[in-house]
């Protein structure tokens, strides 16, 4: 079995429940279109869309709020150069707009992205002020808190200038501790999907009723996950209340081929919901050491896809069906 644009759904059947798709970038009003395109083709009947003030009120006008959880990009930069004020503005903004939820990212980039002399810490005091207005709003907080395993061993192994991956999770850890109302969203599986990360996601699970993840971004989740599972849809099972589907898709920067969308889904989809054995993932994966990337399907049962697709978020996000 392969991808084939020419057959989008080959290998899948019809899902037996409403998908949404909890984290997707929408970075004009027209890109939306194809993306909700494909999203109507796999069953994705809605989408968290981070998405700035102006793209907001352009879907908006268009009709597109019913389809679409806005999430407000917060300030990269304002973190990297430690301005909680800005930041506070930029929540403000967020809150006086009706946007659903907060997005942050505290990938070990940033110090290259912004050129800054050290890099941030999530839990750096100077940032209390930020997650408290967040937390006073009943904002939830998308994040991304880590990177890859394997590119701490190749593109980070400058572990005093990008720190390391366990201190990037214990910065986060007390991020949760200071904020127990706090709801997050902790993205790509918490940023933990390697197997052997799994007991550390289960610590976050049990001690912070409040956390969640979700699974962004394809390749890396698929490539983790698949190597065991067994012990994946044992651990899914386990957790079903706490995980979101997701794909971080992009749409509106940069070219994209023509299969970018729905390579995305058909391979999610396939992951969760079949059996499948060593099929190869339809899109490169640079960082897999050793090529190519199988999906390994789950097989998840029917009750567990219902959470996981649709019901989770919208528990999450305090939604009507």
């Amino acid at each position: 079995m392969k991808f084939n644009l020419s057959d989008p759904l080959a290998g899948l059947v019809p899902p037996n429940t409403k998908i949404c798709d909890s984290h997707v970038h929408i970075w004009n009003a027209d890109a939306f279109n194809e993306l909700e395109k494909w999203g109507q083709l796999y069953g994705v009947k809605r989408f968290m869309g981070i998405a700035q003030p102006e793209v907001k009120k352009t879907l908006e006008q268009n009709g597109k709020a019913a389809e679409i959880i806005f999430a407000y990009y917060l300030p990269m930069q304002a973190f990297a150069e430690k301005k909680p004020e800005t930041i506070i503005e930029a929540v403000d903004e967020a809150h006086s707009l009706n946007y659903s939820l907060t997005k942050t990212w505290f990938g070990p980039r940033q110090i290259d992205f912004f050129n800054t002399e050290k890099l941030v810490s999530i839990s750096d005091p100077i940032f209390e002020p930020v997650f408290t207005r967040i937390e006073e709003y009943g904002l939830p907080l998308d994040i991304h808190v880590a990177d890859p395993d394997i590119w701490y061993s190749t593109k980070y192994q400058d572990s005093e200038r990008y720190l390391t991956k366990t201190q990037a999770i214990n910065d986060f850890y007390t991020v949760l501790e200071r904020h127990p109302s706090l709801k997050v969203i902790s993205v790509h599986f918490g940023s933990l999907p390697e197997i052997n990360n799994l007991l550390q996601l289960e610590d976050l699970f049990q001690r912070f009723p409040n956390f969640y993840v979700d699974t962004a971004s394809t390749k890396w989740i698929i490539r983790e996950l698949g190597k065991h599972p067994q012990k994946t849809r044992d651990f899914i099972i386990r957790y079903q209340d706490r995980i979101l589907f997701a794909t971080d898709l992009s749409v509106g920067w940069g070219d994209h081929p023509e299969d970018y969308i729905p390579t995305r889904y058909w391979a999610q989809r396939l992951f969760w919901e079949t059996n499948v054995q060593k099929v190869e993932l339809p899109f490169s994966d640079e960082d897999n050491p050793n090529p190519p990337t199988f999906i390994n399907g789950l097989n998840l049962p029917q009750s567990v896809l219902e959470r996981f697709y649709w019901q989770n978020s919208q528990d999450f996000f305090n939604l009507s069906q």
